[in-house]
């Protein structure tokens, strides 16, 4: 594995980014996001219709 372009660290060449968690290609995927998507939205203030979940 090398480091990805343009994040090159000419001081540590054979360190490499560890993966904390995959969230791409997943069957929970879409839950994780909108789980992250919504609490973001409610934290800015929007506030989720009763009668559509993915409406703010």
């Amino acid at each position: 594995m090398r480091q990805p372009p343009g994040y090159e660290n000419k001081n540590t060449p054979y360190h490499v980014c560890k993966l904390d968690k995959a969230l791409y290609g997943l069957k929970q995927a879409p839950r994780a996001w909108y789980s992250r998507l919504s609490t973001q939205l409610q934290r800015l203030g929007f506030t989720p219709s009763k009668a559509d979940t993915s409406l703010f």
